[in-house]
């Protein structure tokens, strides 16, 4: 095989992901050639990302990758960060009974009456 061939097959991203993140972005149509030239620039960019929050987490003595970290990547890579992702506990994944590799976030259930009975702060 070419080394064309051997890059997109060593690649984790393919053009169906490609074409998914486009949809999620607005771009609608996206075609085969495209997706598969793109992939492995986004797969490097990803774990580029990845590779410098990594770092921050290490520098921070922490086990566990967080947002900020992704975030302070991001800023050092002089990209905006992401918003409306934080939290002082990681997520809390549990596996699917009967199954090996799928898992599910653990949230908990919240109960609308309970919910709805709380008065609404006041008004500053």
């Amino acid at each position: 095989p070419n080394e064309c061939t051997l890059r997109t097959h060593m690649s984790l991203l393919d053009a169906s992901c490609i074409r998914v993140i486009a949809e999620s972005v607005g771009i609608a149509q996206v075609s085969d050639e495209v997706a598969e030239a793109l992939a492995p620039d986004v797969e490097y960019r990803l774990r580029d990302i990845v590779q410098e929050a990594l770092k921050f987490m290490r520098h921070g003595r922490r086990e566990t990758l967080t947002c900020d970290d992704i975030n302070f990547a991001l800023r050092a890579r002089s990209c905006d960060p992401l918003y409306g992702y934080s939290g002082t506990d990681p997520p809390r994944f549990c596996r699917a009974k009967g199954t090996q590799d799928v898992y599910y976030l653990d949230d908990a259930e919240l109960n609308l009456a309970d919910l709805m009975a709380v008065p609404l702060p006041s008004m500053p």
